[in-house]
């Protein structure tokens, strides 16, 4: 799915999500604009809401008619209900307007734009920004020193599991490979096994100067 999902209004915002849309290819962004992307026979509806869901960044292009389109209303409510990125882009002179009929959207940090060259640089710089910060912070939380203690504890339970699993065919080479087997540890065996490796498993965490969150 697409990156950036573009909301506009097609008799006067169609053009500027079309050069929109250019300026974001060369940055190696993809985006949805439903004039060119929704297929024939397909729900536009569905796929509009399907794209806002999966999409990262939802930029409104609001020119006069934007602000009383209720498909434009539409598509950012649910943005905003979903949280996306919003990146409003009004177009110049529209401030009290969108003041008078969509102040909800002054919410949202906004860039005004009068030409499509001004609308493409604000938003591309915007998004680049924003990638910048993402990767920023998915860094750090790999590097980040903790670890959860219940991620660590459905872990070690799966690991139990397969451990038993593998013992079984490995000790059992009569059995028929075709047939459905029922691996059943005594729930008070299997506790206690994991316990003790949920032990060692801390151990290890903290003698490599890591956390654990309780």
């Amino acid at each position: 799915m697409a990156t950036v999902f573009i909301s506009y209004e097609t008799t006067t915002g169609l053009e500027f999500a079309k050069h929109l849309r250019k300026a974001l290819e060369k940055q190696n962004l993809s985006s949805f604009v439903a004039e060119t992307d929704i297929d024939l026979g397909k729900n536009p509806s569905q796929t509009i809401r399907r794209n806002i869901e999966e999409c990262r960044f939802f930029v409104p292009i609001l020119t006069i008619t934007a602000l009383k389109s209720s498909e434009v209303r539409e598509e950012f409510s649910l943005a905003r209900k979903l949280e996306k990125s919003i990146l409003p882009c009004i177009k110049e002179g529209l401030e009290g307007h969108v003041k008078e009929e969509f102040e909800e959207i002054l919410n949202f940090q906004y860039a005004t734009f009068k030409t499509k060259e001004d609308l493409a640089n604000s938003v591309v710089e915007a998004i680049l920004r924003g990638e910048i910060l993402h990767y920023k912070d998915s860094l750090r939380r790999l590097k980040e020193p903790v670890t959860r203690k219940d991620v660590v504890d459905s872990l070690v339970t799966d690991l139990l599991l397969i451990n038993d699993e593998i013992h079984f065919w490995l000790t059992e080479p009569d059995v028929d490979p075709n047939q459905q087997y029922v691996f059943r540890t005594p729930i008070a065996v299997l506790e206690k096994r994991k316990q003790e490796e949920l032990q060692r498993i801390k151990k290890d965490i903290i003698d490599h100067g890591f956390a654990v969150i309780e």
